[in-house]
């Protein structure tokens, strides 16, 4: 197996919310043989390293200011697939949509997937992703069965729930920070049909949007609301609540058809209309306080036409990765680009949090252009940031004139998250280390720290978000579980 060092190349790469950048010095390895040749090449030179996969993350989790990024995209074999069991082995730069390329004529899906079939295998694998299906189906690495981890030593460990079993649950969801993944296996989800059973429905508060998506996990497989980020007073909160449900077996009359993944793209127009490339152009003002509340209003009105809630059907692909199909739709946002903050709250006190959110962005005079609403449930992984209740989901425009009074904004949020909630680390830009760390037991961090310092003792693996959000963290809970008689010692080098 070709072993050589990959070329570094100087590059500037960015985070999904076209905010975090970093000068970074890029490889990109075809084997593990070449990801453990970067590795050790990267030791050598005392230079540290982060994992990177599509560049799907929102903020800095990919990045590795002045030091090496280690891209893994073109690992992107699908090493085994057996259709009668679902099993799929791949490496990690294979991305959700070459697995349901690979697996859709069989009956197959992935059985989580985020909002862009963009992200990688193992970057859904090492931040434990979420869909639309959570509070049902569990987090993306509840499917994974087994994986292949290599350490910085070079050292290559098999991982599944009766091996490693500590790391099996500490490297998904571990961010990259304990090892890279070479192979990851995962059981894919069956479905009968290439077409799912959409119904959208209107609610005219928060409280009736959360108590149909209640009433909604009684029938079906995916639910998504999309909150009206203008309405104020007793209307704050109100949205609508897309609920999908896949066919049973023998609804579809032809399912050999629905299933071929050449029929899944739509056609390309809006209301079967205006071309989609228009988007970008047409959503531009989006990005500005007066163009969110328009089309915000619009969306609120459209979804209240007669017949706006009558039952259709979908295709399966755009369905679950509509923004996929509108080319560069994200220059909507540039040249600021957007900050995507979402917050992960209890049952209980989600509704008094989100309307809290929701009215602090509006009195900041920064409305969100785009708030989507999920249900959730905990994982079991040691780093889980998933709660027995809602996510809110809130991307904000960032035009250069208001980065200060975001910054202040994002700062109020947290705070209030971190009181009850939790992050999602691949989402976040604007996090503080003490904030992080309210939203674990200090057992928890103890215990990842613990991993961290075992698997990567003299921490190769690093990155903006390590050194800015979790590395504190880390640190500080080290030093408030240490014995009393220790505590004014100092404390080991990080």
């Amino acid at each position: 197996m070709n072993d050589r060092t990959p070329t570094l190349s100087d590059e500037t790469l960015e985070g999904y919310g076209m905010r975090s950048k970093a000068r970074c010095r890029v490889a990109r390895p075809r084997s593990p043989a070449e990801l453990a040749a970067a590795f050790r090449a990267a030791s050598a030179s005392g230079q540290t390293v982060a994992l990177r996969g599509a560049g799907c993350s929102y903020g800095d989790a990919a990045l590795n200011a002045g030091a090496i990024v280690v891209d893994c995209s073109l690992m992107n074999r699908i090493l085994a697939w057996d259709p009668t069991t679902g099993e799929a082995t791949v490496e990690p730069g294979v991305t959700i949509a070459d697995l349901w390329q690979h697996t859709l004529a069989d009956g197959w899906w992935p059985p989580v997937v985020p909002g862009t079939m963009a992200v990688s295998v193992g970057g859904a694998t090492a931040a434990n992703i979420h869909g639309k299906n959570n509070w049902r189906d569990g987090s993306f690495g509840e499917h994974v069965t087994r994986f292949t981890l290599l350490l910085p030593s070079g050292q290559v460990v098999e991982c599944s729930r009766d091996a490693n079993a500590d790391l099996f649950y500490a490297a998904i969801g571990g961010m990259g920070l304990l090892g890279a993944f070479i192979s990851i296996t995962l059981r894919l989800r069956r479905i009968y049909s290439g077409l799912v059973h959409v119904r959208q429905t209107a609610h005219p508060s928060l409280a009736e949007l959360l108590a149909a998506v209640e009433a909604g996990t009684r029938d079906a497989t995916h639910l998504v609301g999309w909150i009206d980020t203008a309405a104020r007073g007793r209307q704050l909160g109100r949205g609508l609540l897309k609920a999908m449900r896949e066919p049973a077996p023998g609804e579809d009359p032809n399912p050999a058809a629905s299933l071929d993944p050449a029929s899944q793209p739509p056609s390309g127009r809006i209301l079967g209309v205006l071309p989609v490339t228009w988007i970008p152009v047409l959503g531009k003002p989006m990005a500005s306080q007066l163009g969110t509340r328009l089309a915000n209003r619009a969306q609120w009105v459209r979804g209240n036409l007669p017949g706006a809630d009558r039952q259709h059907d979908e295709r399966y692909v755009p369905a679950n990765f509509m923004l996929n199909f509108i080319p560069n739709f994200k220059s909507i946002y540039r040249p600021g680009g957007l900050i995507q903050h979402q917050s992960f709250v209890p049952r209980d006190a989600a509704p008094a949090v989100f309307r809290e959110i929701l009215a602090r962005s509006q009195a900041a005079g920064l409305a969100p252009s785009l708030a989507v609403l999920k249900k959730h449930r905990p994982s079991p992984f040691l780093l889980n940031y998933l709660v027995d209740g809602y996510s809110l989901a809130l991307d904000y425009a960032v035009p250069r004139r208001v980065e200060a009074r975001m910054a202040a904004l994002m700062a109020e949020l947290n705070a209030l998250v971190a009181d009850s909630g939790a992050f999602f680390l691949a989402k976040d830009s604007t996090l503080t280390a003490a904030d992080f760390r309210r939203t674990y037991a200090p057992e928890t961090l103890a215990r990842f720290a613990a991993l961290k310092a075992q698997c990567d003792p003299h921490e190769l693996l690093q990155s903006d978000i390590y050194r800015r959000v979790m590395r504190p963290a880390l640190a500080a809970t080290f030093q408030a579980t240490r014995e009393p008689t220790r505590r004014d010692a100092t404390a080991p080098a990080s």
